[in-house]
């Protein structure tokens, strides 16, 4: 299943080739939109219909506390892995949970992912 994915301007350039690689339609927020507030970034992405892949926590504070809309955040926690491996660890996770990370805060740890539907925003 190919996917659409929004990589905040944290995510390593590695993560981003890998997800091409694997056939995943990815824009980087480094080569679009540089430097823009958080806010403006998951705007962006969910504007696009893409997941936003960060290391950033405060996205998943925006998406789901202040329910900021999204397509769907992945956030990878995985500072405590050495450069090289982390990057494929993210990659090869993100695969493994690609087709149900839409409307999802997706938290993905050394060891475990976990997922949590985000809030339903009501339509007027």
């Amino acid at each position: 299943m190919v996917v659409q994915f929004f990589a905040d301007e944290c995510v390593a350039g590695q993560i981003v080739d890998g997800l091409r690689q694997r056939g995943h339609d990815v824009v980087s927020a480094y080569e679009v939109c540089r430097g823009e507030p958080d806010s403006n970034v998951l705007s962006l992405a969910a504007a696009a219909g893409r997941i936003l892949i960060t290391d950033d926590q405060g996205f998943g504070e925006l998406a789901i506390r202040l329910s900021q809309p999204a397509a769907g955040v992945v956030i990878l926690s995985l500072s405590q892995l050495p450069a090289g491996v982390r990057e494929q660890y993210a990659v090869e996770r993100i695969e493994e949970v690609a087709n149900q990370i839409a409307a999802h805060l997706v938290i993905i740890e050394p060891g475990r992912t976990r997922l949590r539907p985000l809030p339903r925003r009501e339509q007027n």
